[in-house]
């Protein structure tokens, strides 16, 4: 798959990459502040989901891959065909389910990602709230990261009891910054004016383990 792009095209989305945090996710993140508790060794997003990306972002990420040592490249590898048994297993008992295969990515290596720096667009938004719209009013829903559950981000203003963020809260605390849900979805993040004017194309959009053949 890395050879389907060429050294410049890899250049250019490199460029996207800088730009998409230096433009928007890093603005993001600023504003978020007084309610984001990510650090390092913090891995909660990236232990149960379906990591959605397309084929330039997964070729970069095999770019980083192929840096790692052998020990991690077959421990990853392992990592793939197990995971790519249990999709199978869980579709063939949840032919109807709604939620899909989630797995915990098989990049993560004791709560780190083995290829930071290579990661997805997704995986860089991942504590940030954001919006979708509801499937019958067509309204913007807020999404707050679920790991407000485990006391993290968002929780200082969470209330358990109604399940929103609470403005009580946030004044008690003298926060002024109000909490924001941004566009975040995968279809704005790739097809905006700073991807329109850098020769690259994004390619197809699958999870992650679908990307992979089913033999290793």
């Amino acid at each position: 798959m890395i050879d389907d792009f060429s050294d410049e095209q890899f250049a250019n989305y490199k460029i996207y990459l800088s730009l998409i945090e230096e433009k928007m996710l890093n603005k993001y993140f600023e504003e978020q502040k007084p309610y984001i508790c990510c650090k390092a060794g913090c891995s909660y997003c990236c232990e149960k989901g379906q990591y959605p990306m397309s084929k330039i972002e997964l070729a970069y990420i095999l770019l980083g891959f192929s840096q790692l040592s052998t020990e991690q490249k077959t421990e990853i590898l392992e990592k793939i065909k197990r995971l790519k048994q249990e999709k199978i297993n869980f579709e063939s008992k949840n032919p109807n389910s709604v939620e899909g295969f989630m797995y915990e990515c098989p990049f993560l290596e004791n709560h780190k990602c083995s290829v930071y720096e290579y990661r997805a667009v997704i995986c860089r938004t991942h504590g940030l709230m954001f919006f979708i719209e509801d499937d019958k009013t067509n309204e913007p829903k807020n999404k707050i990261p679920f790991c407000v559950n485990l006391g993290l981000n968002y929780s200082n203003i969470y209330d358990k009891e109604t399940k929103t963020l609470s403005d009580v809260k946030m004044y008690e605390l003298g926060i002024e910054q109000e909490p924001l849900a941004y566009n975040l979805s995968l279809k704005t993040l790739l097809n905006n004016d700073i991807a329109k004017n850098l020769d690259f194309e994004f390619g197809e959009v699958k999870t992650m383990i679908d990307w992979f053949p089913d033999k290793n």
